[in-house]
């Protein structure tokens, strides 16, 4: 299986190429930051692409160095931006806060499937990570909220060909201790991918415009 990870140059995407490259896939990794990819690509011995899927010019340009058959595309944001405490931005940087939020986990996305949509084969799967659990009314909730609904919309698109499309989004976590826990759980990199793979597997040919929750068996609305 041929498949393209977005965003390898975070812990996050190293760890999820990192999953299927271990499963025996072909694995290409793409990435803005230079420095963290080349090294990501050394470390699980893959093809690495330089290009900010932010920026359409940047993915335009980017275009001849991508597989032009791909089985399966994994969305990972690369966040490049860190405010702070919400409760003391500026306007500005209040401002600031929700474009990012936009821009790293939708934006990317959407141009990112935009360019290769045509690349993927019957049968294949596009998948989309929200790596945070949200705080309720953040720019982050708002930007998981519309990932869902453009998730949904592309699986009806993309269904006509046999695609899936689902998003992966981190959930609660048990808290260490809790009862029902006898071992240390697995990281939520780990567990993220995880499902990422197995979205891929014919077992979950069946599941398609969903935003599935990593959680450790914790409801994503446990104590609100």
């Amino acid at each position: 299986m041929e498949v393209l990870v977005t965003g390898c140059d975070t812990d996050l995407g190293r760890t999820i190429a990192g999953g299927f490259r271990d499963a025996g896939h072909r694995v290409v990794i793409a990435g803005a930051r230079r420095d963290d990819l080349e090294v990501a690509a050394k470390e699980l011995d893959v093809d690495a692409i330089i290009v900010d899927n932010v920026d359409p010019a940047s993915l335009e340009a980017a275009r001849g160095q991508f597989p032009h058959h791909l089985d399966t595309l994994v969305n990972v944001p690369a966040p490049r931006w860190t405010g702070g405490d919400p409760r003391t931005y500026s306007l500005a940087e209040h401002a600031t806060a929700w474009r990012h939020a936009l821009d790293t986990t939708l934006l990317s996305a959407v141009l990112t499937v935009q360019i290769l949509g045509d690349h993927l084969r019957s049968g294949g799967s596009i998948i989309t990570v929200v790596p945070e659990y949200p705080r309720p009314g953040s720019a982050e909730a708002a930007i998981k909220a519309a990932v869902s609904n453009w998730t949904e919309g592309q699986a009806q698109y993309y269904g006509i060909r046999g695609i899936s499309v689902n998003a992966v989004a981190a959930g609660r976590n048990a808290e260490p201790g809790y009862p029902g826990l006898t071992r240390t759980p697995p990281s939520m990199a780990d567990e993220i991918s995880r499902l990422a793979l197995f979205l891929t597997t014919p077992a979950a040919r069946h599941i398609t415009g969903q935003t599935l929750h990593v959680s450790q068996g914790v409801l994503t609305e446990f104590g609100a």
